[in-house]
């Protein structure tokens, strides 16, 4: 049986083959990644990692991130790299790069959501703040070639139910006045400052907008509806849907991600924002019975738990402007990185 570490070395194996020479800009340079080890982060490094270890990339990578001593000690595989350099603090505080950064994923922030109701004005303050010190530190440097500025979907506003799939020109209103609009209104935010600070300084800047996400790494105490689900049907509990199970999402396999992530950062043209997710969609009672069906005997399945009045909604996007200009494509279906993610979660540590 493998591991979880053979598990995602081999789905590393797997996004990479035959896909490596569209990253090859990423050969020989240093790339500064903030908020590197999340659940993104983790992810990214794993893939430099293989593209060092098996196609000689000769990539370094600085990860800036307020939880590297606990990342370092929980994946030692990566915070032993030779070609990877962990430094500690504080987006919010940040004042310089190193300066022969080629390359910059800006990722850093706050998306437990729980955090939007007990401490938004940090959510805020990341989001917005960290962005801004960000930038202005990246101004400074001489040879930059790509900042990758990673924001979310949840800037478009709400879906609406009609709409298929949102594109990067999509647009609706909603609400700011509120604690729970925190996390949406300092992307947003952090957006039109890059906006302005790329038409004043004319620094190479790209957007990334993610959607949602599954796969290793990614802790089952966050408060999704895949994880929860993932996580009742572990422990033998029935998975409990608050709503009638119509809302719809979509879900991206975490190598996917990290790939696209990638690419978007040596391909994507400046000034443009690009969606980052999986464009299959599938209702919250569907999600439940695909995680359902890997267990003996099948979890019970509970709708319209707790709250009356659930609203139905809807996120996924259209990402026919990444696998155009990026030159990306979907390589794991949602059936399939269902059962990566659950057989992750069954494997040992070592």
């Amino acid at each position: 049986m493998k591991s979880r570490l053979e598990q995602v070395r081999s789905d590393t194996a797997a996004v990479l083959k035959g896909r490596t020479e569209l990253l090859k800009p990423l050969a020989g340079t240093h790339l500064v990644i903030t908020g590197g080890t999340g659940f993104l982060g983790t992810w990214l490094l794993e893939l430099i990692a293989a593209l060092n270890a098996d196609y000689q990339f000769n990539t370094r990578v600085t990860i800036y991130s307020r939880s590297s001593p606990d990342f370092i000690r929980r994946h030692k595989h990566l915070g032993s790299h030779k070609e990877f350099r962990f430094l500690e603090g504080d987006i919010r505080f940040l004042t310089e790069l190193p300066h022969e950064t080629d390359y910059i994923i800006h990722a850093a922030a706050l998306t437990d959501r729980r955090l939007f109701a007990s401490n938004p004005t940090a959510v805020g303050e990341v989001n917005g703040l960290g962005t801004i010190r960000l930038l202005r530190a990246a101004s400074l440097l001489e040879n930059l070639r790509n900042l990758l500025l990673v924001s979310s979907g949840l800037v478009y506003g709400p879906q609406l139910l009609s709409v298929e799939r949102i594109n990067e020109l999509y647009s609706s209103g909603f609400p700011c006045d509120s604690a729970n609009a925190i996390y949406a209104e300092s992307k947003r935010f952090a957006e039109a400052f890059a906006a302005s600070f790329v038409s004043e300084t004319k620094i190479p800047l790209v957007i990334a907008r993610p959607f949602a996400f599954v796969g290793p790494y990614q802790s089952l105490e966050l408060p999704w509806a895949v994880t929860d689900f993932i996580r009742d049907s572990l422990a033998g509990r029935p998975i409990k849907i608050m709503g009638d199970g119509s809302t719809v999402r979509s879900l991206m396999y975490a190598s996917d991600f990290a790939y696209w992530t990638l690419a978007a950062l040596v391909r994507g043209q400046t000034r443009q924002a690009y969606n980052i997710g999986s464009p299959e969609p599938v209702d919250l009672l569907s999600l439940a019975r695909m995680i359902t069906q890997h267990f003996t005997p099948p979890p019970d399945i509970l709708t319209k738990v707790g709250q009356s009045g659930y609203e139905t909604t809807r996120l996924v996007p259209c990402v026919d402007k990444a696998c155009r200009e990026l030159g990306v494509q979907l390589t794991v279906p949602l059936a399939e990185a269902i059962q990566k993610t659950i057989n992750w979660h069954r494997l040992s540590e070592s």
